[in-house]
């Protein structure tokens, strides 16, 4: 059991903005984008991360949350169930996008995988690379896990 923690996570780009442009990607907190939560406890209190458009980064913005080409914020592969994250996401103006994890209990535990995206003045839009793996190889996809 543990207090409450609040993250907040840089994203920055790959290469400088009109460098590589084709093969640039988001890049969270300097590649160091696995999360990991203890139950809290209080049941009434919510772990918050916050993902912040900084460094060479800072020139673009956080696609819409419901854009349905490019989302800000999506889950990869499977979207927790129960109340963990449900309506927690949110847009804090165009640089920033926060949830709230409500891990209290077994049902909240778990481990997923998310993705980003954000668009930038050369209308281009950049995500947080997609990468699928098998077997017991460590995703690089960013996570956020429920111990």
């Amino acid at each position: 059991m543990s207090n409450e923690q609040n993250i907040e996570l840089s994203v920055t780009l790959a290469y400088a903005l009109g460098y590589h442009d084709d093969l640039n990607t988001l890049v969270v907190n300097n590649g160091s984008h696995h999360l990991a939560f203890d139950k809290l406890e209080d049941p009434t209190r919510v772990h918050n991360i916050t993902w912040t458009l900084t460094g060479n980064a800072a020139l673009g913005e956080f696609c819409a949350l419901d854009d349905a080409a490019n989302p800000g914020f999506m889950w990869l592969v499977r979207t927790p169930g129960g109340n963990t994250f449900r309506n927690l996401l949110r847009s804090e103006g165009n640089k920033k996008v926060s949830i709230s994890n409500r891990h209290c209990n077994g049902e909240s535990k778990g481990h997923w995988y998310y993705q980003l995206f954000a668009r930038f003045p050369n209308n281009r839009v950049y995500g947080v690379p997609l990468t699928f793996a098998a077997g017991t190889s460590s995703s690089p996809n960013p996570s956020i896990k429920n111990r």
